[in-house]
């Protein structure tokens, strides 16, 4: 879908702004910075989405993975710490938004994220955090034992609670769609455009791909887990993470009815955490990590879908359909992060099981970034 070719870098080109990776960091970046009236260019080594991008699940979650609000600010105290929050907070509201201002095809679905609670204890814990995240003013509510099962189709939760602006869609799509929007406000974005190198120049930073180069401003280094080559001291910042997603053959009519009628998206407390939301078609789509050990690639899509049937008292689960995976990056504290790597060179992660929303919000601040403001003055630490 929305799916179309990009040439290849095949001169040189001089721009404000040189974004390497084309996910939805760097895609929403290049939206927002154009938009500014920034000359951009994108340089993907691939396609569109081939990274953590396009191996997402699809859930839109403007919170944190790890951290409630109080935590946050006793982190990073209580100037950075409030400015961090209501970057999150925002942050599914902006992906919405931009899909409807561009008309983005991706089947977007904004009727909530929920987080239900698989013990007693947890659901302790995400009570306090429903509760942290209303006394800021969201739309933040805890659901009893009877509530999340009437949400979900799914008994046995000990109850858990739900972020009404959290949502789904169909993650490659989306990023299909912030490539064109970010074309149509005025940057170039190349794909088989791999970056061999970037140094330093006198008026800014040359980057050099097989065959051309871009002279820069600056450079937003976008590339996730999978661009360290290019500052190896990019690998010291975070832990890479193999994730695998399945989606099943479309459910039947009368147990697609049953299960999040309200078409929601579902991450539980677990360690190794089970998620599940449907897809436009009604096909189940869940994941996980890989716990099985060392050659084991092979049997986690199976070990996820039996673990669907069973979580969803599915004896009769449709097949598996599809089955992909990639690598992700996880900061030590889970929370996203800029990275000065010298003079109007920067990298920025915004990941760690939050990507869609955290991701695009990021983009618009490195807009910001890209058009002047210092990044001691940004909302991200």
């Amino acid at each position: 879908r929305n799916r179309r070719e990009r040439p290849a870098l095949q001169s040189g080109l001089a721009v404000d702004l040189a974004i390497v990776g084309g996910g939805f960091s760097g895609l929403s970046t290049a939206l927002h910075a154009a938009g500014k009236g920034l000359s951009v260019a994108v340089l993907e080594a691939e396609f569109i989405a081939w990274g953590a991008t396009g191996r997402n699940a699809g859930f839109v979650v403007p919170n944190f993975a790890k951290m409630d609000p109080v935590d946050i600010l006793a982190h990073l105290g209580p100037s950075r710490g409030e400015r961090l929050i209501d970057f999150a907070a925002g942050s599914a509201d902006l992906v919405f938004r931009l899909i409807r201002q561009h008309g983005i095809d991706c089947d977007p679905v904004q009727n909530g994220w929920i987080q239900p609670a698989h013990s007693p204890a947890a659901f302790e814990k995400v009570k306090s955090r429903a509760g942290q995240w209303a006394q800021l003013g969201r739309p933040a509510v805890t659901l009893d034992r009877q509530e999340i099962e009437a949400l979900t189709g799914v008994p046995g939760y000990a109850g858990g609670w739900m972020d009404r602006c959290g949502g789904v869609l169909n993650p490659v799509a989306y990023a299909r769609g912030l490539a064109d929007a970010a074309e149509k406000a005025g940057a170039k974005v190349f794909e088989q455009t791999r970056v061999a190198s970037v140094d330093r120049i006198a008026d800014g930073w040359m980057l050099k791909t097989p065959s051309g180069s871009v002279r820069a401003g600056k450079v937003l280094i976008a590339t996730n887990a999978y661009g360290w080559s290019l500052n190896p001291s990019l690998q010291r910042t975070y832990f890479p993470l193999k994730v695998f997603q399945i989606a099943t053959a479309p459910l039947p009519r009368e147990v697609r009815s049953r299960l999040l009628p309200g078409g929601q998206g579902v991450g539980d407390t677990r360690r190794n955490l089970f998620t599940f939301r449907f897809d436009a078609e009604n096909r189940l789509i869940s994941g996980g990590m890989n716990i099985l050990g060392a050659g084991a690639d092979t049997r986690v899509p199976q070990t996820i879908w039996r673990r669907l049937g069973r979580h969803l008292g599915l004896p009769d689960l449709p097949p598996l359909a599809y089955s992909w995976s990639g690598m992700a990056a996880v900061e030590p504290d889970f929370l996203p992060h800029l990275i000065d790597l010298g003079p109007g060179l920067i990298a920025g992660r915004a990941c760690n099981g939050r990507g869609i929303a955290m991701t695009t919000a990021m983009g618009k601040v490195l807009a910001d970034w890209a058009s002047g403001t210092e990044a001691r003055d940004l909302p991200l630490p």
